[in-house]
């Protein structure tokens, strides 16, 4: 499958605001669903050291963040390129690009259906960016392949808004494959000495890119 470039709609800043809520309620939905937001949760608690702060990279409305705050009991920050302009769960979110912006200072970061978004050197300059600020980061994000395409397309559309239908669709044409992403955080993190590691489910539903930067 060609990698496509076109963008999605919730790309559209004109999208109005209640639906771009609905969109990411939808989004959340989903996540819980295939276990995403689990797998966040499980991450953050095998870590090897205290996480005492959180900062969840393309947090939308904080949903995921709220989640991490009940379960973990530790403090939560979001950045969102485009911040929303309310926000009910009482969860700070700065508005940044997190490709060059200065970010929130946390232990951990965690970046969740933002990759595919990006191209392959506003990726490198996201991981690079992040690790001033944190000593992990955690991104999940989809594959490319046929199969998650045809599952989503068969059992998740029907239950989906339109929007929400049609840009999973999109998201999944524009994701990278597995060796396309591996190959860009090697290059990322090159020369820093950081671990990184890489996973993928079995139905290429998700694929995971852990980096610990290791102190000299």
């Amino acid at each position: 499958m060609q990698r496509s470039l076109a963008p999605e709609i919730m790309d559209d800043p004109q999208v109005p605001e209640h639906v771009r809520e609905r969109f990411h309620h939808q989004l959340g939905f989903i996540q819980r669903l295939l276990g995403t937001h689990r797998a966040v949760l499980d991450a953050l608690r095998s870590d090897a050291h205290p996480v005492r702060r959180v900062l969840d990279i393309g947090c939308g409305y904080g949903a995921l963040l709220d989640e991490i705050r009940r379960a973990l009991r530790v403090d939560v920050v979001g950045a969102e390129l485009r911040a929303p302009r309310c926000n009910d769960l009482g969860i700070p979110i700065i508005e940044a690009d997190a490709t060059r912006d200065r970010l929130p200072d946390a232990d951990v970061a965690v970046c969740v259906l933002v990759l595919h978004h990006l191209g392959e050197e506003e990726i490198v300059a996201l991981v690079r960016n992040a690790g001033r600020s944190v000593r992990r980061f955690i991104a999940m994000d989809l594959v490319r392949h046929w199969l998650p395409m045809a599952l989503f397309t068969a059992f998740l559309s029907p239950l989906l808004m339109r929007e929400v239908a049609a840009d999973g669709r999109q998201s999944i044409r524009r994701a990278y494959t597995a060796a396309e992403l591996r190959a860009i955080v090697e290059r990322a993190v090159a020369g820093t000495g950081a671990r990184v590691v890489h996973t993928v489910t079995p139905l290429r539903s998700r694929q995971t890119i852990d980096i610990v930067w290791v102190e000299a």
